[in-house]
């Protein structure tokens, strides 16, 4: 039987690339998402994204957003080299995050150009995972194109 692919994500950008089946949007903090895959990776799913990519502080990232691959009910291995390195990382995760505490702050937080360019930020780090596990099924993910302007200085925009 199939494995399933599961995009976590409190990123609502993936809403418009990812097919619902294999996305399960969490409302909340990114402490919330990592909870939520937690209890998934209990269950015997199996991290494919390290839940502390992108090497930014949790006060910092709003959003996080972790690919899972969860097994059928029979094939799930408790003891396997894979689930344990899965339950190490997200714990470790969790601790982390809840060191934040208060200062971990939901997405309606920030105003809303901060907000964009965070799920941007989130969106280009999962990119390179998501297309390996073929889970852009909706849309092509924008890319930046470098351009000069006048006075020398480089730009990016949306290509």
């Amino acid at each position: 039987m199939r494995k399933a692919l599961v995009l976590v994500t409190n990123n609502s950008y993936f809403q418009q690339l990812v097919d619902l089946p294999r996305l399960q949007f969490i409302s909340g903090t990114s402490l919330d998402v990592l909870i939520n895959v937690r209890d998934a990776v209990h269950l015997g799913s199996e991290l494919l994204t390290h839940p502390l990519y992108g090497n930014l502080r949790p006060d910092r990232q709003p959003f996080r957003s972790v690919l899972l691959r969860s097994p059928a009910q029979k094939e799930r291995n408790f003891s396997s080299v894979a689930y344990l390195d899965s339950i190490s990382m997200i714990e470790e995760a969790l601790l982390l995050y809840r060191g934040y505490g208060s200062r971990l702050k939901t997405p309606d937080y920030l105003p809303e150009a901060t907000r964009e360019d965070y799920a941007f930020v989130d969106s280009e780090l999962m990119r390179e995972s998501l297309t390996l596990y073929g889970m852009l099924t909706k849309g092509r993910m924008p890319d930046f194109e470098e351009n000069s302007s006048e006075g020398g200085e480089r730009v990016c925009q949306l290509i």
